[in-house]
Parts: C-alpha cells; structure tokens; sequence
C-alpha cells in the first residue's frame, strides 16, 4: 500500500477566501471615508483662510487710509482724523470708530465682503469664545492702549467701542474667529 501523500503546490485552489475578500471590502471602505474625510477638511481650512483673507483686507486698508486721514479734506469724513469744526450751538467733536466703520460698510468694497462659514457679511464680535461655534468668520478689532512707564504690563487690550474716538492715531489689534471658534490673530496696527 502506497502512503497518502500531500497534494502538490500546483494542485492548491487558486481563488480567493471569504476572508481575503471581507479584508479587500474593508480596505476599499477605509480609502473612501479616508477621502471624504480629506475633502471635508480642505473645505473647512479654505473657510478658514476666507476668514483670515477678510481679516487681511481690514488690515491692508486701515494701514493704507492710516496715513492719509489726517490730511485736509481727507474722504471718507467719517474716519477723518482730528477734530470736526464746532458749530453754533456745539463744540467741535471727533469721530468716532461707529460712524467711521458704518461708512466703511456701505460706502467701500467692504460692503460686499461674506463670511465664508455663513454666507453672510461678517459679524464684529468683542472676543472669540470656543463654546460659542455661532461666532465663526467672525472679526475682532480690539484697542491697545498703553499703560504708565514702570507698569508691569506694558499695554492692555479692550473692545473697541463705537463710541472711541479715533481723532487721533490708535493701535488695533485685528483677529478672527476660526472654525472652533478660536481666535486667529491678523495684526497690530496703528490706525
């Protein structure tokens, strides 16, 4: 009697288990939500950079106006530097960051800027909160105003107010809300 013997390399089944197919099925599944996961990561960071593009622009135009609004005749009137001319019955009054950013809103190119997350035109908000994901997009100017000589911090950071003044030069730090909602700065300027 002969000994049973091992079938040969060339006799094996060539075809693919249920295993080998469950793992190719896995492995597709894996590549597609790697994609889609891809694809919706590069739509929120071009939101992102919409947001801080927005920030830039408030940033380029207050650095190019800074210079010029405080000559004679400047245009807009409403972010003129120095003091308006008294009249009769008033003294002479500056004006202030409310009428000057109003007039920047509806007058300038600024009137057709979008938030990129919304759609809408950008809110300005007092500071960027995680916890709050409705400020999205959102921009904030901030004041710098510099402490006493000798004083353990040098400067400190508070809203600007639609009520500041902005008759004389001011700094202003500009930042914007990211997709957590937190705070992206764009620059510190002097306006």
């Amino acid at each position: 009697m002969e000994a049973p013997t091992e079938p040969s390399a060339a006799g094996k089944a060539k075809g693919w288990t249920n295993g080998d197919v469950v793992f190719l099925i896995f492995i597709a599944l894996v590549l597609v939500a790697v994609t889609g996961l891809g694809v919706l990561a590069r739509k929120e960071a071009l939101k992102t950079e919409g947001s801080k593009r927005n920030g830039e622009q408030w940033v380029a135009w207050l650095t190019q106006e800074s210079a010029k609004r405080f000559q004679p005749g400047y245009a807009p009137a409403a972010c003129a530097a120095g003091k308006q001319a008294a009249t009769a019955d008033a003294e002479p009054t500056s004006n202030t960051w409310g009428d000057c950013l109003n007039h920047v809103l509806t007058q300038t190119e600024f009137k057709d800027m979008r938030n990129p997350f919304t759609g809408k035109a950008p809110v300005f908000i007092v500071a960027c909160d995680p916890a709050d994901h409705s400020l999205v997009g959102s921009i904030v100017f901030d004041k710098i105003t510099a402490n006493p000589p000798g004083s353990a911090v040098a400067t400190v950071s508070s809203q600007l107010m639609p009520t500041d003044s902005i008759a004389e030069k001011i700094q202003l730090k500009i930042a914007v809300c990211d997709k957590g909602s937190y705070a992206i700065k764009i620059a510190e300027i002097e306006f």
